[in-house]
């Protein structure tokens, strides 16, 4: 029996450094987990903001504030924007001034976004960006085989455009087909160039026009690998070969049967923007606008000396 009693012992003095061991080591988990929570990139800006909403009157929702990952969902358009984790005054805007610096700074208030309401469109259908990410650098400049930029200032100034310029681009994922849209100077002009320079004779765009040349359909879908910029200045960017192709075809591609356009630069830069605006994407019928809506909105207010006499309505042109 003693002997028993000394092998259990020992079994136990064997346990007791174990246990100790594993306890010190959940321990040590359980402070990197709190350190990874508190060390985020957001966690500072949820600490901040309901100071803010505090210090502007709104002492209540500063109280009901809870610190976490938040999200818009919109499962009808594949949209889960976590953008608002950090910019979350985006809905602020009567409350918090535009002084504020980001990301806690509201959102501008415009017409455009009277009519895309945060919870029917989100942030990233107009911004671009990966909105399912919890960092600043994924939501920003993406991971691996993310190929949705976000649109910036620095971005937009590369290639020779505004960021008004650049976002009309993503407007028009869903004008696609108005013949023209108030507030998209550029996209309007690029569907101007549709017709006047011919581009169905040779192009198929949405089972109309010729078969010379590539389908345009789903022109922004196309991979930046599948084209040479053996003759491309500059970086090596779908915006970039097509602003150039469009300028001087026969220089980007040799032996092209594509003619030398010698378009203006904003020209080019326009009619870029447009075709890389041509993509498939799971948009229901309800997220479409209403052309001719588009059209009677673009037309100019009678004078009372006209009013009699009704404005034109406006050209249907390629989409």
């Amino acid at each position: 029996m003693a002997e028993i009693g000394n092998k259990n012992e020992s079994f136990e003095a064997k346990d007791f450094g174990w246990m100790v061991a594993m306890s010190v080591l959940f321990f040590a988990l359980v402070v990197v987990g709190f350190w990874f929570e508190f060390s985020t990139d957001w966690g500072s800006y949820q600490r901040e903001f309901p100071q803010l909403l505090s210090h502007y009157g709104k002492v209540e929702d500063a109280r009901d504030f809870r610190v976490g990952i938040k999200q818009i969902w919109i499962p009808k358009i594949g949209v889960t924007d976590r953008c608002i984790t950090c910019h979350l005054g985006y809905e602020w805007s009567s409350v918090l001034p535009a002084t504020i610096a980001e990301p806690l700074k509201p959102h501008t208030m415009n017409d455009w976004l009277a009519k895309h309401e945060f919870e029917r469109f989100g942030c990233t259908p107009c911004h671009g960006g990966d909105g399912s990410a919890t960092t600043l650098a994924g939501a920003h400049q993406g991971g691996k085989g993310w190929e949705d930029p976000m649109l910036s200032r620095a971005l937009a100034e590369r290639n020779g455009l505004t960021m008004n310029e650049m976002m009309q681009m993503r407007c028009n994922f869903c004008h696609r087909r108005d013949a023209a849209t108030p507030g998209m100077d550029e996209i309007n002009l690029a569907k101007q160039l549709i017709v006047k320079k011919k581009c169905l004779i040779c192009h198929t765009v949405e089972g109309r026009g010729g078969n010379t040349g590539p389908e345009l359909t789903y022109e922004g879908d196309k991979n930046p690998e599948l084209l040479s910029f053996a003759h491309v200045t500059g970086e090596r960017t779908m915006f970039n070969w097509n602003v150039q192709h469009l300028t001087q075809a026969s220089v980007v591609s040799l032996n092209t049967q594509m003619p030398d356009f010698n378009m203006k630069p904003e020209e080019s830069r326009a009619l870029t923007l447009l075709l890389l605006s041509w993509r498939r994407l799971p948009y229901p019928p309800e997220y479409i606008p209403d052309p001719e809506m588009a059209a009677a909105a673009m037309q100019p207010s009678p004078s009372p000396a006209s009013s009699a006499t009704p404005a034109p309505a406006a050209t249907p042109i390629a989409r």
